[in-house]
């Protein structure tokens, strides 16, 4: 079932994996007592039980063809179950920090936008590779794709979660743009997304002027977060500065962060990059951007080289995803563009983030695995 090259990705995973826990622990072991009150390693233990799960699921899905997820039928299904998700998160969901993103299951929790994530980029592919003919002769068609992607954008929006939408708009986009389009249509395409999004905001500020209210436009803190009319905004961002600029290269070694001693209330998640630079510096960031961006590279690769228009246009998008999420965390906590309150891919704690992103690993393992038997098959067919 696996080539060396699929070996590769699966190291990286339990590298990246036992990285994350590392990590994870050592940032939430004072505030798992203090803030939570639970056990020193229940943080830790949790997000080693994710990555469990997560390898199951990858190599279940590492296992399974390309091929049968690329129907009409498929995109139907997945399209529906990512609207479902998106609507039972707003009508049933758990609130925490002002924000209705978590969907409770007994003692655990599930974080909807994850697996819409991962669902929007099949429901991508699959309309791409169905209808590129009609794409491809009038932008009607497309229209239809666009109206769905972001009308699950502008539910996601709801709970708010402005970080997510985005990404979820990222990587359609580099989908459509890798589609095969022609220059002419992606302009007209982009043309029209961008009035209607002037337009909508417009109609929103008439309508609805609070949503453009202190606290969301608080995010514009980083501008000058030591001012004293941002203090309260830029709370977080100031105590990550700290933390950043107490590790410098090597940092004040593993566990020894002060910041996480209660003055990043985030630090096991949207925070944990900062704890990783205050304990082991510059090298510990560079560690962690190597090991995401194995994957962000894989994937492209994979793009590159595989037949399958369809399992181009899912790397393509896994890749963005990771990218475009690894940018937002990082560029928030140093201050480059607003905070979000994304993750960091593979190494902040979140069991459904961890899950759905090794099925998009499966995944490439398993096109990875369809380029090396189709090349097999060339190679023997040239020898006769």
């Amino acid at each position: 079932m696996f080539t060396k090259q699929n070996s590769l990705i699966i190291l990286a995973y339990l590298a990246i994996g036992i990285w994350s826990c590392l990590m994870v622990y050592s940032a939430s072991y004072a505030s798992a007592g203090n803030r939570y009150d639970v056990a020193s390693t229940h943080f830790a233990t949790r997000q080693a039980l994710f990555y469990a799960i997560g390898l199951a699921c990858l190599l279940f899905f590492a296992k399974l063809k390309t091929a049968p997820f690329c129907s009409k039928k498929t995109m139907k299904l997945a399209g529906g179950i990512a609207v479902l998700l998106l609507v039972l998160v707003l009508l049933t969901g758990t609130a925490t920090n002002n924000a209705q993103r978590w969907i409770q299951l007994g003692s655990a929790t599930l974080q909807p936008t994850e697996l819409v994530k991962i669902l929007l980029i099949v429901v991508t592919g699959n309309f791409i590779v169905h209808y590129f003919p009609k794409m491809s002769q009038s932008n009607r068609t497309t229209y239809l794709l666009i109206a769905y992607i972001l009308f699950c954008a502008g539910l996601i929006i709801l709970q708010p979660d402005l970080g997510t939408s985005f990404i979820v708009l990222c990587i359609f986009a580099a989908q459509l743009l890798t589609s095969g389009l022609s220059a002419r249509r992606l302009s007209q395409l982009a043309l029209t997304v961008i009035l209607f999004a002037a337009i909508s905001l417009g109609i929103t500020y008439l309508l609805h002027p609070d949503f453009f209210s202190q606290a969301r436009l608080g995010r514009f803190a980083f501008l000058d977060p030591f001012s004293e009319a941002n203090l309260d905004a830029s709370y977080q961002l100031r105590n990550g500065y700290y933390a950043i600029a107490d590790g410098g290269i090597f940092g004040k070694g593993f566990g020894q962060s002060v910041q996480k001693l209660g003055f990043l209330p985030e630090s096991h998640t949207d925070f944990i990059s900062a704890v990783i630079s205050e304990e082991l510096g510059i090298i510990g960031i560079l560690v962690t951007m190597s090991l995401i961006l194995f994957f962000i590279w894989k994937a492209f690769h994979i793009a590159l080289r595989s037949q399958s228009a369809f399992d181009t246009s899912i790397c393509i998008g896994f890749a963005t995803w990771i990218a475009i999420q690894a940018f937002l965390n990082l560029g928030g906590v140093s201050g480059m563009i607003p905070l979000t309150g994304v993750p960091l891919p593979f190494i902040s704690f979140g069991g459904t983030s961890i899950i759905t992103l090794s099925c998009g690993v499966g995944f490439l393992i398993s096109a990875e695995r369809q380029i090396t038997l189709t090349e097999r098959r060339n190679l023997h067919a040239n020898q006769q």
